[in-house]
Order: C-alpha cells, then structure tokens, then sequence
C-alpha cells in the first residue's frame, strides 16, 4: 500500500458532532478500527499526546489585538485489541485548523504510529482514503 499525505485523504461523509464540554472545552470524537493489534493504553497515551498540536493565529495576519493560541490535544481510548475512540479536544470553539488537523493529519500521524487504519467511523478505507 502507498504511503499517503494529507491531501490524499477525502473528507468524511459521517463526521461526529462537536461537543462543548462542561469546563467549556470541545471535543470530537472518532472511532478508528486498525489493521494491527493496538498496544497497551499506557503506550497510546505516550504516543497520542506527542501527536497533539498548537495553532497560532497572528495578530497581523488575523487583525487581532494579540497572537492567539489554540491547542489540540489528542485523546485515544483503546476500546478493544483494534479499536480506539481517538478524541481531539481544544479549549477554545473548533477553529477549521482543527477540523482539518482531525481530518487530514491526525490519520496520517496515527498510521505512522499505529500501523494502517481499517475503517474510520465505520468507513472502510476507500471511502475515505484516495490510495484506497
């Protein structure tokens, strides 16, 4: 199978909704089934929090009163030996960079990591992948 980048990924016909949480932080959560058995959560949540990311939106280019960060952390739940419920939660309302983050480079990152996704929200590779 062809190693892939994010422009190769089609957007998803079945996105999760966007929560808002209590604390005032969003989350959206995917579910990812992968072709290779996950490890254990211990050496997920290593490898999730080293694919979070900071977005910095600048007070130039935005006309902005100052620069303006937004984080997203990711958050996987390993559900069962090849499904993981993969969360990305930032404290400030889903910027699109976010949304493409979740998108595009987060499968992308995952892969590298986890080895090839199976279905993304039930979706079997070809109905979201352009390698398919």
């Amino acid at each position: 199978m062809a190693k892939y980048d994010a422009s190769q990924i089609k957007v998803l016909e079945n996105i999760p909704d966007l929560e808002e949480l209590k604390n005032g932080d969003c989350r959206r959560t995917y579910l990812y089934r992968f072709v290779n058995i996950l490890p254990e959560q211990h050496e997920i949540d290593r490898i999730a929090s080293s694919v979070s990311k900071k977005f910095t939106f600048s007070k130039e280019l935005y006309k902005l009163p100052e620069d303006v960060e937004i984080y997203a952390s990711v958050i996987m739940e390993r559900s069962q030996d090849y499904e993981a419920k993969v969360s990305i939660v930032t404290t400030s309302p889903e910027e699109s960079c976010v949304f493409i983050f979740g998108l595009r480079t987060l499968p992308c990152q995952l892969e590298e990591n986890f080895g090839t996704v199976e279905l993304l929200q039930g979706l079997p590779r070809d109905r979201w992948s352009w390698d398919g």
